[in-house]
């Protein structure tokens, strides 16, 4: 039995997608759907299976994959080494997934990163996920990485999901944005970066200090964590740098800079990293980790000073991206906007970092409420600001 709903619609302007109140079409003896979802924005090959039951608006992960390139040997991302590990990866974990969770022939939603990322690795999903939907006649949704991590909070099912309008910090190696969520497709940026993301500065720093990894940023973190009384100590005091602060020492600019703090880093090294002790070297990975954060939460709490008008209405607040899965860094926000919100949101480990879960999660809504898939001639996006989320080609609406 078919009825109708009145909720978002979705009608092509040119390139651009204007959103209406109009019926749309709803199946309601389907109580119950399953999503596969795939993520190749970068390096990880994610693939994730999702159960969505619409009556209680409750999502069951079934299975959640993950194969990370080793870029260890590189120290960075090699484009052409992430478009070939996603060609050798993700078919087969999406096979497994498949046959983990006894889900083939059971597909009713095909979910996956359309943009932003390196177009390579964006490639390497999206033909699967295409291939997928045209094999199995189902319908497909390409998501913005980032609505992903800003939205997969949401998909708690325990009352306490974060409403709009609800601020985001979204912080990783590639982005650094405090985001305004008025609602599902609506979005203002209130402040980004003017050079390098904090993932990307602490990654450098991190490098400069002899740090190794896969994850380096991560590997400092727990380094600093393995002996936090040498990590305080200040055995080498390092001057570091606090960006975009005018003479006066005042701190109106609503950006946030990073790459001032790779530089110092540079400049306090007084002979090579090597004859540096492990209780010098964590000393100073301590100071780097904790002034970058603190150049974080200084903006942030500028921006909310900034912007009285908005945050008088804003509740709710995320902390997502790879960078968010920081336990020093939330215990930083937890303590210093305490009295700014009534609740933070950190996702679970797993959820801060790239994975399919977000995509899967973010296509739902985006399916859901505004009736919105993809056509199967899309491309990748490597640039696609947030703000301009449904101004891009390639959108249906039901």
């Amino acid at each position: 039995m078919l009825i109708r709903s009145s909720i978002g619609y979705g009608a092509h302007m040119g390139a651009k997608i204007a959103l209406f109140a109009a019926p749309r079409y709803v199946n309601t003896l389907v109580r119950s759907y399953k999503v596969l979802a795939i993520e190749t924005s970068c390096d990880d090959s994610c693939v994730a299976i999702l159960e969505h039951n619409k009556e209680g608006n409750k999502t069951k992960v079934l299975a959640q994959l993950k194969e990370t390139l080793d870029s260890q040997k590189e120290g960075g991302i090699i484009p052409t080494r992430a478009h070939l590990h996603h060609q050798q990866k993700i078919a087969p974990l999406v096979q497994r997934a498949l046959r983990e969770t006894s889900s083939q022939g059971e597909i009713d939603l095909v979910c996956v990163t359309r943009g932003p990322g390196m177009p390579g690795s964006l490639s390497g999903g999206l033909d699967v996920a295409k291939g997928l939907a045209v094999a199995w006649n189902k319908p497909l949704v390409g998501v913005h990485h980032m609505l992903g991590h800003l939205l997969v909070p949401r998909m708690q099912s325990n009352g306490r999901a974060p409403q709009f309008p609800f601020v985001s910090l979204l912080v990783s190696g590639g982005h650094t944005l405090v985001v305004l969520s008025r609602s599902l497709n609506e979005h203002e940026i209130l402040c980004d970066t003017i050079d390098i993301a904090i993932g990307d500065s602490l990654d450098k720093c991190a490098r400069e200090l002899g740090i190794r990894g896969n994850m380096i940023a991560k590997s400092m973190e727990a380094f600093i964590n393995e002996n936090l009384d040498d990590a305080r100590s200040k055995e080498i005091f390092m001057i570091l740098p606090k960006p975009l602060r005018n003479q006066n020492g005042r701190m109106n600019v609503q950006k946030f800079s990073f790459s001032p703090f790779l530089t110092a880093v540079k400049q306090s090294l007084a002979k090579d990293i090597a004859l540096y002790t492990d209780r010098e070297k964590r000393s100073m990975a301590f100071q780097v980790q904790e002034s970058l954060f603190d150049h974080l939460i200084t903006k942030l709490k500028l921006v909310i000073a900034m912007r009285p008008d908005i945050f008088s209405q804003v509740k709710h607040m995320v902390c997502s991206g790879g960078v968010g899965a920081n336990k020093r860094l939330q215990q930083m926000l937890q303590t210093e906007f305490r009295n700014s919100f009534d609740e933070i949101y950190f996702p679970e480990l797993s959820l801060c970092t790239d994975n399919a879960v977000m995509i899967g999660w973010a296509g739902i809504e985006l399916y859901e409420t505004l009736g919105l898939t993809t056509n199967l001639d899309v491309s990748p996006i490597k640039k696609w600001p947030l703000t301009e989320m449904l101004e891009v080609p390639g959108w249906i609406c039901e």
